[in-house]
């Protein structure tokens, strides 16, 4: 590489000394490996480092954030994004929160309500939850 830069500078017969020593003994072994073994070399490394395997703590997370896109959520996550999007909505913050159950996708509300305004507003918000398949209407209006 060395070479090839100062091949110009060479040919007008303007020698120049190039670079410190460790860049001659790095050009020297270069030269002698070969730069088509060196090439290979970096590209071996960077093939092997984008196909490492990766602790298995690393793939677990990896494992449940693809079945979780795939919409494979636990009952546990889902409920608390439920909860998290009652609490907070316009909508429902104010109304009595219901008792929400989850099994899948499948989400059942239940407990007591003031109006049915309130109740279809409650139902409306859990069914715009990302992973929510299904809503169980069993709120009673009181």
């Amino acid at each position: 590489m060395i070479f090839l830069l100062t091949l110009p500078l060479r040919l007008l017969g303007l020698g120049i000394k190039v670079g410190s020593t460790s860049t001659k003994v790095a050009h020297r072994t270069v030269r002698l490996v070969g730069y088509r073994r060196v090439l290979l070399l970096a590209v071996g490394v960077a093939i092997g480092l984008l196909i490492a395997p990766v602790p298995g703590a690393q793939l677990r997370a990896k494992l449940q954030a693809a079945l979780q896109g795939l919409g494979g959520q636990s009952p546990l996550v889902l409920g608390d994004k439920v909860r998290e999007e009652l609490a907070s909505s316009p909508r429902t913050w104010h109304l009595p929160q219901p008792g929400i159950s989850v099994d899948g996708g499948r989400v059942t509300l239940s407990g007591d309500v003031p109006h049915a305004t309130a109740a279809a507003d409650l139902e409306r918000t859990v069914e715009s939850v990302k992973g929510v398949t299904e809503v169980i209407n069993n709120l009673r209006i009181v």
